[in-house]
């Protein structure tokens, strides 16, 4: 805590895909309403604050185990979990795309309507997993930064940005009161955007979508060595 405000463990992931023409890659980007209290007008990836429930999980999931994602991020394994299960909630409440694959024979999709009572705090995405024969698919994601807010604003998050190559048969969705609209824009198109003051970014957004835009595809984006250090790269 600096100032007397509290800072808040916070989750994101950057979705990507092929893009269609030219190569490079492209990126789901959602534009916030004007009435959110952080980040009002901004766009920005889908993600959230991480909450007590997602400290709740003893079931393994698929792909490297907690401490190994402590170790890139430079946190406590506790944290590196919970982390891990609160972005893969917040892109499921936010888009509708989950990261999950079945454990079993009996596994079955979930209805969209699950979503709505995950985003109101009912509930928790190790149970929803758990009554659809499936588990959490860790190994879609990808380590990439990590930032926290500077003193000043009344809200302060230490946020872990994640990167995740969209799962085939799944498709984001724009259904969210967070969000007025959502797309997908070219890494390099919304950087630019992003750099004209286009699109209104954090620094944090735009810093991920410029290292994005370096990138020949997606492939190229889950096998490159990253370096993360608190506070940006």
């Amino acid at each position: 805590m600096t100032g007397g405000v509290p800072v808040r463990e916070a989750a994101t992931v950057a979705l990507i895909r092929d893009a269609s023409v030219g190569g490079g890659v492209e990126v789901f980007l959602q534009h916030r309403v004007s009435s959110m209290q952080f980040a009002p007008g901004m766009s920005v990836f889908p993600g959230g604050g991480i909450e007590p429930r997602d400290y709740r999980g003893a079931r393994l999931w698929r792909g490297p185990r907690p401490q190994w994602w402590a170790e890139q991020f430079g946190i406590a394994p506790d944290r590196a979990a919970a982390a891990v299960r609160g972005v893969t909630r917040e892109l499921f409440e936010e888009t509708g795309v989950l990261l999950a694959e079945p454990d079993g024979d009996d596994a079955t999709t979930p209805d969209p309507s699950e979503r709505g009572p995950l985003d109101r705090g009912e509930g928790d995405l190790e149970s929803l997993l758990t009554d659809h024969g499936l588990v959490l698919s860790a190994h879609l994601l990808r380590p990439w930064d990590r930032w926290t807010t500077p003193p000043g604003p009344p809200r302060r998050y230490d946020t872990l940005f994640f990167v995740a190559a969209l799962p085939a048969g799944q498709a984001p969705d724009a259904m969210t009161t967070e969000a007025r609209a959502a797309e997908w824009l070219r890494a390099d198109d919304a950087a630019h955007a992003g750099t004209l003051g286009r699109l209104g970014m954090l620094r944090p957004t735009l810093h991920v979508l410029t290292d994005l835009a370096k990138a020949a595809d997606v492939r190229e984006v889950l096998s490159s060595p990253r370096e993360i250090r608190p506070g940006g790269n």
